[in-house]
């Protein structure tokens, strides 16, 4: 990984510079934001290692590093919901990258919806207590047909 990232020497570099230098947190991780590339819809959040950033430049399909089972994790290997990047950018003090994909199958939630934000937080005077609102309604896929009975790790 030392040929495709750079260390970081200077805050011009970082922010001003043409070298990939990311930095990751403590845990070795940064943060990964994907959109939809054509809508712009927020798909998920998730992060990466150097190992998934590095495949994903590679293979120009999203690598992801999953915290709860400590392993890389190809987007769309199980479920076939693959996530092509059309585009992948990194912020100014290259801390985080954002991800512009085409997904094949139509959804990036393992819970079977399109986007992974598919309920809204009711906020101001609508914020009494009361119930998360559902934006999505229908799912895209059968997550127990996909990825069988067991409970999601990541979710619990």
């Amino acid at each position: 990984m030392a040929d495709l990232f750079s260390p970081r020497v200077s805050i011009e570099q970082v922010e001003e510079g043409t070298e990939l230098a990311p930095k990751f947190d403590a845990h070795g991780l940064l943060p990964a934001v994907t959109t939809d590339a054509s809508s712009g819809e927020l798909l998920m959040h998730g992060y990466m290692n150097a190992e998934a950033l590095q495949k994903t430049i590679e293979t120009g399909e999203a690598h992801y590093y999953s915290r709860s089972r400590q392993a890389l994790w190809h987007k769309g290997a199980t479920s076939g919901l693959v996530q092509k990047v059309r585009e992948l950018f990194i912020d100014d003090d290259q801390d985080c990258v954002w991800l512009r994909v085409d997904v094949s199958g139509g959804a990036s939630c393992h819970v079977g919806y399109r986007s992974c934000f598919y309920r809204r937080i009711p906020i101001g005077e609508q914020a009494q207590p009361r119930p998360l609102e559902f934006t999505e309604t229908e799912k895209v896929f059968d997550p127990v047909e996909v990825y069988g009975d067991a409970p999601n790790p990541t979710k619990l």
